[in-house]
């Protein structure tokens, strides 16, 4: 075959078209996405005068009525776990598979939305990034996660980055005190905690981490300040209920989801309150009495059911 100027341009023409093909799947479907949260926002909107009452925000016949959740079983070795402490309690409470394998997107996705009180479109984008996984099988292992700017990312709440700690499934004890003891009241976590909190872990994991990927990447931090946005909403910032969730992904006895939306908390509500942390963040903030950037490099991180040098 000649290489020649001719050959190259066709190259780059051919691989353009099929690149703009390729696209037009993901742009309908994230104009259908939206197009659904907004309905189900205007729905919020009309019935926020009658949000779903306490003990029936989990809709009955589900995982989690009124407070009653499933067994909770911890993951054995050969049970395949995720960075997302919200998808390894539901396969820890046995909502999906407790092996956490060959799990389906709509299995994620409608587990999620039940489990959470999430609108079907919230629910579809948060296990929508899995696709960049599946090689074309149409299901996933949850280990599978365990890769870089999907669903982990570096600056966790509970998870060193992963250039110290290659396996992302299980929380680190320390981490996530760390993260509690920013609480102002010592209650709850305010959205001005978890900006806080977030500023802090940027700041020591860009410090320490030559791999560092979050500097240049606005996606990746407004995704971290999302995961941080869903545990406030979700939770309402409560100490106690998050350091069980956290620490075991385990769903607190009788907990419920404190988002009463009559038709599940929405993208748009959620990426109202990412907002709202993500530009409140500081990392050349100063620092809390008492707190200090941690050397990733340095401390063992004590995770659940193991210990990992770092």
């Amino acid at each position: 075959m000649t290489v020649n100027f001719f050959t190259t341009t066709f190259g780059i023409l051919t691989r353009t078209l099929k690149l703009g093909f390729g696209l037009v799947p993901l742009l309908g479907f994230v104009i259908q996405l939206h197009a659904r949260d907004t309905y189900y926002s205007l729905l919020n909107l009309a019935l926020f005068w009658r949000p779903r009452r306490p003990g029936m925000v989990i809709a009955q016949g589900k995982p989690g009525f009124g407070g009653m959740w499933p067994e909770y079983i911890a993951p054995s070795a050969s049970d395949s776990r995720s960075p997302c402490p919200g998808l390894n309690a539901l396969a820890n409470h046995g909502i999906l598979p407790r092996d956490g394998k060959k799990l389906t997107y709509k299995q994620m996705s409608q587990a999620i939305q039940h489990a959470f009180n999430l609108s079907p479109a919230l629910g579809d984008q948060l296990t929508g990034s899995a696709y960049l996984l599946d090689q074309g099988r149409g299901w996933i292992n949850l280990h599978d996660l365990n890769t870089l700017n999907i669903v982990q990312h570096d600056a966790s709440f509970t998870r060193p980055d992963i250039a110290f700690c290659p396996d992302q499934s299980y929380p680190h004890a320390e981490l996530v005190d760390r993260l509690l003891k920013a609480s102002s009241n010592g209650t709850e976590l305010s959205l001005e905690d978890w900006a806080y909190f977030s500023g802090l872990r940027r700041a020591e994991c860009k410090a320490s981490n030559g791999q560092y990927s979050m500097t240049y990447s606005f996606i990746h931090k407004f995704f971290g300040s999302g995961n941080a946005a869903l545990l406030y909403s979700l939770f309402g910032g409560r100490v106690n209920d998050l350091e069980i969730f956290l620490k075991e992904e385990r769903f607190p006895d009788g907990w419920e989801p404190r988002n009463r939306e009559a038709f599940g908390h929405t993208i748009i509500q959620a990426q109202k309150t990412s907002l709202e942390i993500e530009f409140n963040i500081n990392e050349n903030q100063e620092l809390r009495p008492g707190d200090e950037l941690l050397d990733q490099r340095k401390p063992n991180y004590v995770a659940v059911g193991k210990l990992i040098s770092v």
